[in-house]
């Protein structure tokens, strides 16, 4: 495939680039770790650093990309070769790590790009480019992104130059509300991500997302699992079958996590498919949920207990390679705890949505989103999924305070909740055609995404995005 787009890195070596902004002084870890095969090496890091990476190449661009040193690059630029070029920088998990807001990473990332590299993006054909693509939510405050703000002005660079790709679809509004007219694009890896792991299990049974000696930076050591995904076929034969009224996967204690689980405990968990697992417990989420809720009860209960579905240790796995279609087959509608919720105090409010509500539309299974303000219309706008109003009232989705909307939606879980078993399974006929129509759309998505350009929708958006509609 011709490369079309290219990246520039202060660090080449003779088995690759390293991350743009790394701080010189784990070149020699990296080195040690995999003799400068960058992605081999976070086990290593992690172990020798107490500490997963905080900057890393996606290889998003491979197909699509031409790499060089920007030492290259500067002298290209000398002898009249002038080509448009983009320092790419891709932060890792946290934000906190890129900005330094961590003990161990506490210095602004950006502080490390090289000399070169500054004044070819100043002075020549280059474009700053930030690519974070594979977590949100974390860090996004106006002080943080203020950094970044004040780095572009202090060293000169143009608005029109700044680049950035984010999993966010409030970014560009937050970013306008500083004042500055940087390019910015949401692009969902996460929907793509999770898509292509369900199309692979459609297609292959044996597919295992992870492989034997896989590492996660959030518990080390994967153990492949069987998974399983529902069919069209398995959905639609499922209807008029003895269902549980909801399901409501919990992982990390949050908040809007919490009140809706003790919602559900009052209406009796029995009717319920939930999970939440005590390992962690943390004192603070009971005590701020004891402000709003004091179902005493239900905070002992969780406090006390584990409750596991298909899983029996949730601080082993992660939002990918988990699938188990029995819990979506057996319960009638998924209530969809996103990882950011609670923004009422938020100055820069995050439009971040991970892997968690693709897991229902992959299964065929209609569901009531705990997230962000707009994030429904964001899905419908952005990627072309139906939702399920007037099925469900989805009027909750528009209101941006955080309290009202988790009473709204406390309202539709209490209006299914009510209905007989023939009303739960007509609703199920009425809405089963968007739920087939979104489960085509999302293994759509999987199968597009390492195909060539003209048949990649979300990658040719992302180019054009980058370099405009003159596509090679």
């Amino acid at each position: 495939m011709e490369r079309i787009i290219i990246l520039g890195y202060d660090v080449m070596t003779y088995n690759g680039e390293q991350p743009n902004c790394m701080s010189p002084k784990f070149l020699s870890t990296i080195h040690s770790a995999s003799d400068f095969y960058y992605s081999d090496s976070l086990e290593f890091y992690t172990n020798r650093w107490n500490n997963h990476w905080a900057l890393y190449n996606t290889n998003m661009y491979n197909n699509y990309a031409e790499k060089k040193s920007v030492y290259e690059i500067k002298e290209d630029r000398k002898i009249g070769k002038n080509y448009n070029w983009f320092y790419i920088i891709e932060p890792f998990a946290s934000l906190e790590n890129f900005f330094g807001n961590h003990p161990f990473y506490n210095e602004f990332a950006l502080n490390n790009i090289s000399k070169v590299a500054l004044d070819e993006i100043v002075n020549g054909n280059g474009k700053l480019l930030i690519n974070y693509i594979c977590d949100g939510g974390t860090a996004f405050q106006t002080k943080n992104f203020e950094k970044i703000v004040k780095f572009t002005k202090e060293n000169n660079i143009d608005d029109e130059k700044v680049y950035f790709i984010f999993a966010d679809f409030e970014l560009k509004n937050n970013l306008k509300n500083l004042g500055v007219n940087y390019k910015v694009m949401d692009y969902s890896y996460n929907m793509l991500t999770k898509a292509q792991e369900f199309d692979n299990k459609f297609n292959n049974p044996d597919f295992s997302y992870w492989g034997n000696d896989s590492f996660e930076p959030q518990f080390g050591k994967v153990v492949p699992t069987p998974t399983s995904v529902t069919t069209p076929e398995e959905f639609i034969e499922s209807i008029g079958k003895d269902k549980k009224d909801f399901l409501l996967l919990s992982r990390h204690w949050k908040l809007h996590r919490l009140l809706l689980l003790s919602h559900l405990h009052k209406l009796g968990l029995e009717n319920s498919l939930v999970s939440w697992d005590n390992k962690f417990y943390i004192q603070y989420f009971i005590d701020l949920m004891y402000q709003y809720d004091r179902n005493e009860e239900f905070g002992k209960l969780v406090t006390e207990t584990s409750s596991l579905l298909d899983v029996q240790d949730l601080t082993i796995i992660s939002g990918f390679g988990f699938e188990n279609k029995d819990i979506y087959l057996n319960s009638y509608l998924s209530i969809v705890t996103e990882s950011v919720f609670f923004q009422e105090a938020a100055d820069f409010p995050s439009g971040y949505l991970s892997e968690k509500v693709f897991k229902p539309i992959g299964h065929c299974q209609p569901f009531i989103l705990a997230g962000p303000a707009k994030s429904l219309e964001y899905l419908q706008n952005r990627f072309g999924y139906k939702t399920f109003h007037p099925y469900i009232d989805e009027s909750y989705d528009a209101e941006y305070d955080d309290f009202k909307r988790l009473e709204l939606i406390k309202i539709e879980i209490d209006k299914f909740a009510n209905k007989t078993k023939q009303e739960k399974d007509e609703f199920l006929n009425n809405v089963k055609n968007i739920c087939l129509y979104n489960q085509k759309l999302f293994l759509e998505y999987g199968k597009s995404v390492n195909k060539p350009l003209k048949y990649n929708s979300e990658m040719e958006k992302m180019i054009k995005f980058l370099i405009g509609d003159n596509l090679i």
